[in-house]
């Protein structure tokens, strides 16, 4: 029987009267490369970010291993993310005072509490397979589009998580890198059982889907289960 990691009860999501979701209901197995495919403006980012712990659902219920998070603190939800969770966002979030390198290693400087060069060795490490180690002194701000997704893919995948969330992780970059993150995502999860969850309207994902989650103006319209 599979591992059942996240669970979503009857999640319904109001922004000033305005329904993002209605009533998903959703779950995500260990090992899965989860597909929520729709238009902009379907729910998917919001849907993301609900499983993710970095938003609360209007109503409904998360279970994360069958816990139910509803009453978990900010603090207890923070160390689920640091520990479980990796993030490829949409627009990136790096921090601007943080060097490239710097903002790829900052998730495994607060899981384990240290600074050294083995840091600094396993930030350069995911940037020289991204060709980005020479932007590892520069700032955001010195950075393209291209070059601040593949720094945010090298961030979600440092401290090895067991789940990774991604909003649209192709979007900005170039096919080369494209196919690198293609070729990552399908290593890690046939190797580590990774399970990754990808917000998209690329329909190049569907190749590797083991589920697809079909969103249209905030419902599920239907799930087609793969391999």
């Amino acid at each position: 029987m599979s591992e059942i990691i996240i669970r979503g009860e009857n999640i319904t999501k109001i922004y000033d009267e305005l329904i993002i979701l209605k009533d998903v209901n959703i779950e995500i197995e260990r090992g899965e490369i989860v597909v929520i495919l729709g238009p902009s403006g379907s729910g998917k980012t919001t849907l993301l970010n609900i499983l993710g712990l970095i938003d609360r659902p209007t109503e409904g219920k998360v279970y994360i291993d069958e816990k139910f998070t509803g009453n978990f603190s900010e603090k207890q939800l923070s160390e689920i993310r640091n520990k479980k969770f990796g993030f490829i966002f949409q627009f990136f979030y790096l921090i601007p005072e943080l060097t490239v390198v710097e903002n790829v290693f900052l998730p495994l400087w607060v899981k384990e509490k240290r600074y050294d060069k083995n840091l600094i060795a396993s930030g350069e490490k995911y940037l020289s397979k991204f060709d980005i180690l020479n932007k590892k002194n520069s700032y955001p701000s010195q950075l393209s589009g291209g070059e601040a997704q593949r720094v945010a893919i090298c961030r979600s995948l440092i401290c090895n998580p067991e789940v990774i969330f991604a909003d649209e992780p192709t979007g900005s970059i170039d096919k080369l890198s494209a196919l690198t993150f293609f070729e990552f995502m399908e290593k890690l999860n046939k190797e580590n059982e990774t399970t990754f969850i990808i917000a998209t309207h690329n329909e190049i994902f569907l190749q590797f889907a083991s589920k697809i989650v079909y969103l249209k103006e905030g419902k599920i319209e239907r799930i087609e289960k793969r391999r």
